[in-house]
């Protein structure tokens, strides 16, 4: 064999492998089973509140690279707020020697966007709200501004954690996966791994263990229906 076929075999074996990682990465794992006295002791880094909308859990997002995002988009933004204020900003390509207020909004409104980006990665929470015919998931990066989607319930759920196409630093990480009735929402991807585990399992908990399916019995291995009235024939009877 020579370089090149070993090259090639080398190749379709690298993919199948990437195939069957990213099957099973999709699938990816049940949600943990959690006893009552668990649910009940609840956990540090998730809060719960139980109203007339449902039962809600809460976590915030937060990680290193938002902190260092924050603390460098601040430490720009005093910079450039102190230049303009001591004249010595150009904007458009003018010297603003007298800065007026729309000048420090100009400057504001620039650096909201990568504040808010940070606030994503530092700051913000999801809250879920469970119900008997919908999960409710609230995503808000500052009170009043994200996103809100939900999955209607069916006869039952199953939540699992699995990859739904985030990545950090180029590693796929899980999600809290729930389906049900063949549709799918996921959340939480940025949580941290303990938190996501415990969500997914309260989250199974609220709905039960989905039942597994039951396996059909091929055709030619079933028993011929007999008429009313009429015994079955012996082995040493039949023919």
């Amino acid at each position: 064999m020579g370089l090149l076929e070993r090259f090639q075999d080398k190749l379709i074996a690298l993919k199948a492998q990437g195939r069957m990682r990213l099957k099973h990465q999709l699938e990816g794992e049940k949600a943990p089973v959690l006893t009552e006295a668990q649910v009940a002791a609840g956990h540090p880094k998730v809060s719960v509140e139980s109203d007339f909308r449902g039962l809600s859990y809460g976590a915030r997002v937060t990680t290193t690279f938002g902190w260092v995002w924050m603390t460098l988009v601040t430490a720009v933004f005093i910079v450039m707020f102190y230049a303009t204020a001591n004249g010595t900003v150009r904007i458009n390509g003018r010297l603003v020697t007298e800065p007026a207020w729309w000048h420090y909004l100009e400057l504001t409104a620039l650096c909201v966007p990568f504040l808010l980006v940070g606030c994503a990665l530092t700051m913000s929470r999801y809250r879920v709200t469970l119900t008997d015919d919908q999960i409710v998931i609230r995503w808000r990066v500052i009170p009043y501004i994200g996103w809100t989607w939900r999955l209607v319930v069916g006869e039952q759920v199953s939540v699992r954690l699995a990859y739904d196409g985030t990545e950090i630093n180029g590693k796929p990480v899980p999600a809290v996966v729930m389906a049900s009735d063949g549709k799918e929402a996921s959340f939480g991807s940025m949580l941290k791994d303990d938190v996501k585990e415990y969500l997914a399992g309260v989250i199974q908990h609220y709905y039960g263990l989905p039942s597994e399916a039951q396996p059909s019995v091929p055709p030619s291995e079933a028993q011929p229906s007999v008429p009313p009235g009429i015994p079955p024939e012996s082995p040493d009877r039949q023919g």
